[in-house]
């Protein structure tokens, strides 16, 4: 239950961002600019003691699909993707490993994916493991706001999509 309602929440938050934007006319491009901006002030390195994902944590969005990223001890990453196929039907992928703070890629050899149905309710009426141990990179760019492209070994699910920063 807290799974879907984790999933549910992140997919509203996208769709409620884009609408504050569309809303005050700003792009979301000129929106990831804005937040780019603000932390670029403040940009941490493994000198600092920090582990540099830092200044790439947040969320990225590219039509219906989400990417979290968070930073996992002071050299690790943690992103979950949320890809809605329909409103009772997401597919999610989780995976962790590290970021190369020259080359701006975060790699994964973990990757799971798994789709859920939800109920009208919100409950998860299905769920199912799809693969395991799936491999990957995401890479950062930070010229013109924060964006990464995702490039799954796998299923190659996210080839040429570029997903804005969107916090």
């Amino acid at each position: 239950m807290m799974k879907a309602l984790k999933i549910t929440l992140s997919v509203l938050l996208m769709m409620v961002m884009m609408l504050t934007c569309a809303a005050c006319g700003e792009s979301a491009e000129e929106g990831a600019s804005a937040a780019a901006a603000g932390s670029s002030a403040g940009t941490v390195t493994e000198e600092d003691g920090q582990n540099p994902i830092m200044n790439y944590v947040g969320d990225y969005a590219c039509g219906r699909a989400a990417i979290h990223i968070e930073a996992d001890g002071m050299d690790g990453v943690v992103a979950e993707v949320t890809w809605g196929s329909s409103a009772a039907e997401t597919s999610v992928w989780t995976m962790s490993g590290t970021f190369n703070e020259e080359d701006l890629v975060f790699e994964y050899h973990d990757c799971v994916r798994k789709d859920l149905v939800f109920e009208e309710s919100g409950e998860v009426k299905s769920e199912e493991e799809v693969y395991v141990g799936g491999h990957g990179f995401m890479h950062f760019s930070d010229k013109g706001g924060l964006s990464l492209t995702w490039q799954d070994d796998q299923e190659h699910v996210a080839d040429d999509m570029e997903f804005e920063y969107a916090n």
